[in-house]
């Protein structure tokens, strides 16, 4: 099976796309265009109230457009509009196959090299009157500070019994059937100031007992399924002062709950131990970042998903992954949601980019799992 894709007119949505500067609370520009298309093509829409709850300046970009085959599941798409980091003055560079940054900021592949496929699959799907269910568009805010637009989304308004989320790297058609949750824990020190010079001995080191306690952990790939991190150490104002208190901010993530949890224990645990043996005191603060999930083999969403891979001619496989995306949440809310493979490259990175091919082929098999799942009994 192959559909043609207007590929000049994809690459100016995710041009219009990226050009906007929308990191985390600031997505409005780019939702803006996103309505604006779908109105046009004949969706329902509305934003929802998760941009109020997380201090923002639009909510979730919430679309329906009833089917034309009556029997069919009903399905949702989905993708993010923010951004990792912010994107002032960018300008896409197309180079090839390939269209980047000037290396000042990223391109926004991650992730609206998800959101032009599907506005653009929307279209075709209008121009060629192809056979469809009921399908509904869940385009989200605030995915990378934490997935907090989908965490805030009320799931009583997610109405199919699907879902796809095109949210990670190559090759397209691959699908996540798995995917870790995540702990976040920060950890104050506290110790004692000092001169560092006239009365070290008076003090107790918060730098000393952080030093001491992450030199028993183990950090990055812990194994095959479970990571830890500590992304943020601050503390200290001067060379001459012992150091009396220390803020830390960790993670721990695993596809296996329980390793996450006695990660996380171990770690908090040594924080404990060496504030204890010098003298000093901690208080700690956890959460749950977000939910993991693990589809079986025989569910629907992975099912529908080879198959419309393989009707384009592309070779399904699936994967797990190490990191959260909004289908965490929609699996939680107890709906089947795959993530899908798409172009992004070095996400989070300046040399960051996404191959305008692979973008072709997200907008071919987002139009093949519509067409598979209008045929699915």
């Amino acid at each position: 099976m192959h559909y043609t894709v207007n590929q000049d007119r994809l690459v100016r949505t995710f041009l219009e796309l990226a050009r906007q500067n929308t990191p985390p609370r600031h997505e409005r520009a780019a939702s803006e265009i996103g309505r604006r298309i779908l109105d046009e093509l004949g969706f329902a829409c509305e934003w929802d109230d998760a941009g109020e709850k997380v201090g923002g300046d639009v909510g979730n970009l919430i679309a329906w457009k009833p089917g034309t085959v009556t029997s069919a599941p009903p399905i949702f798409f989905s993708a993010h509009f923010d951004t990792v980091e912010p994107t002032p003055g960018l300008e896409p560079i197309i180079d090839g196959d390939i269209i980047r940054s000037d290396g000042k900021t990223i391109v926004g592949a991650d992730d609206k090299c998800g959101l032009a496929p599907i506005l653009e699959a929307m279209r075709i799907l209008a121009e060629q009157d192809i056979p469809h269910g009921d399908i509904q568009l869940l385009l989200t805010i605030c995915e990378e500070i934490g997935l907090v637009g989908a965490k805030h989304m009320d799931p009583s308004r997610i109405k199919a019994r699907y879902g796809f989320v095109l949210d990670t790297g190559p090759p397209v058609g691959s699908l996540v059937y798995q995917a870790p949750t995540q702990d976040i824990f920060e950890v104050w020190i506290r110790g004692r100031s000092a001169h560092a010079g006239a009365a070290p001995e008076d003090g107790i080191s918060a730098v000393q007992i952080a030093g001491k306690a992450i030199a028993r952990m183990k950090l990055g790939r812990v194994d095959h399924e479970t990571t830890a991190n500590i992304g943020v150490i601050q503390g200290g104002s001067a060379t001459n002062i012992i150091t009396a208190e220390v803020y830390l901010k960790c993670e721990a993530r695993s596809r296996n709950k329980a390793k996450m949890e006695k990660q996380r224990d171990a770690m908090i645990a040594a924080f404990r131990e060496e504030a204890e043996a010098l003298g000093g005191t901690i208080d700690v603060a956890a959460y749950n970042a977000y939910p993991g999930y693990e589809l079986g083999m025989d569910s629907p969403v992975l099912l529908i998903g080879q198959a419309a891979a393989e009707r384009i001619g592309l070779e399904p496989l699936l994967r797990v992954t190490g990191g959260g995306a909004d289908a965490n949440y929609f699996n939680a809310y107890g709906v089947p949601t795959t993530v899908l493979g798409c172009g992004m490259v070095n996400i989070h990175r300046h040399d960051e980019y996404v191959r305008i091919s692979d973008m072709v082929k997200s907008t071919q098999i987002v139009l093949s799992i519509v067409e598979t799942a209008a045929a699915w009994s």
